[in-house]
């Protein structure tokens, strides 16, 4: 009895869930990010994810990564530069890209005051690559 009880609102709740959806319009997609991964990239096989919080004011130093690397800035917003393009200030909400080996310049809170966040994808062909290497000025 209990079983066929279960099973009932399971199927209840599954249908009313199907109405809701079906009253709202299509989802959109709106490109926000298009880049080409660099000639010798690693052939990703691995998508690696991480949080990264920033203290006010906290740059990241120069740096590169030898894996391509995607995000978006979650909190706050940065001055962002790859050698050889121009300053950019990414806002919350920002997609940011990070070519393998680009030496990327700044990558720092551009707030003193309030902390910042980014998310950022690491496309990767193995786990025990390094993600990070700093370079020395």
């Amino acid at each position: 009895m209990r079983a066929k009880l279960w099973i009932s609102v399971t199927a209840v709740l599954a249908m009313a869930g199907a109405a809701v959806a079906a009253d709202f319009p299509p989802l959109k997609r709106e490109p926000v990010l298009d880049d080409a991964l660099p000639a010798g990239s690693p052939t990703p096989a691995l998508v690696k994810g991480a949080r990264i919080r920033f203290a006010p004011g906290q740059p990241t130093g120069a740096h590169l990564h030898p894996v391509s690397v995607a995000g978006v800035v979650t909190e706050g917003s940065f001055v962002f530069q790859v050698e050889g393009g121009p300053t950019r200030t990414l806002k919350t909400g920002d997609p940011f890209f990070e070519p393998a080996n680009a030496h990327i310049l700044h990558f720092d809170n551009s707030s003193k005051a309030q902390p910042a966040e980014i998310v950022a994808f690491y496309l990767t062909d193995k786990a025990d690559r390094p993600m990070i290497q700093m370079l020395t000025p």
